[in-house]
């Protein structure tokens, strides 16, 4: 797989969204961070369709319902197990292991993956590499690598970034992270992460478009 490189306008609006997302997906949000969110939220980098479009109307529910952060990180605590059973894994060793096991095969190979950016997880060989929130972020940074390598002008070397994050995209995160959003999307008590989860699958198809 030999993408093409999309536009830096493109690779912008990705890095922007990836990284949001992938901030959400591993830590729920503090007051301080719903009320940049809010703020945002006329300015995603997605445009408003589809699965976006749900995403931000459920978010917009959240604030217009007044929804606690209280409430809103407790959802994401039932939902991704930070401190019990999860409700649906955040892991792509989970999904995609056939025993069901974290620190597996995959998350190995995910591992390898990262290095190719000289990213690492931050809390290397104590929790899974292969978090959706994780992932989401590599994705972000291969966009931003390409980025600066445009900036510097060399599309050679935008080429081989933004490739890496395509495969990544194409080998780990479409293999298992639909079928996961949209189970926890039904699994969500809250409009906030109902709707964190959409945006992360107008995001993913965004990205796809975009290739």
């Amino acid at each position: 797989m030999n993408p093409s490189l999309p536009s830096p306008e493109f690779l912008d609006r990705m890095a922007a969204a990836f990284a949001t997302l992938g901030r959400l997906h591993l830590q729920s949000p503090d007051e301080e961070t719903l009320s940049q969110l809010s703020e945002l939220l006329n300015e995603w980098p997605i445009e408003e369709a589809g699965d976006t479009a749900f995403g931000l109307d459920e978010i917009r529910k959240s604030f217009n319902e007044g929804e606690p952060v209280a409430t809103i990180r407790r959802d994401h605590n039932l939902l991704y197990g930070v401190t019990a059973g999860a409700r649906v894994a955040p892991y792509e060793s989970v999904h995609r292991n056939q025993d069901g096991l974290i620190f597996d095969e995959e998350t190995l190979e995910v591992r390898a993956e990262y290095r190719k950016l000289g990213l690492q997880a931050p809390k290397l060989n104590q929790e899974p590499d292969d978090h959706i929130g994780l992932e989401f972020n590599f994705i972000a940074q291969s966009c931003l690598r390409a980025l600066d390598a445009l900036d510097q002008g060399s599309t050679t070397d935008a080429s081989r970034y933004y490739g890496i994050g395509a495969v990544f995209m194409e080998q780990h995160i479409l293999e298992w992270v639909p079928e996961m959003l949209e189970k926890a999307a039904d699994a969500a008590e809250t409009h906030f992460y109902q709707g964190i989860m959409y945006l992360s699958l107008g995001a993913i198809e965004a990205y796809q478009v975009g290739q």
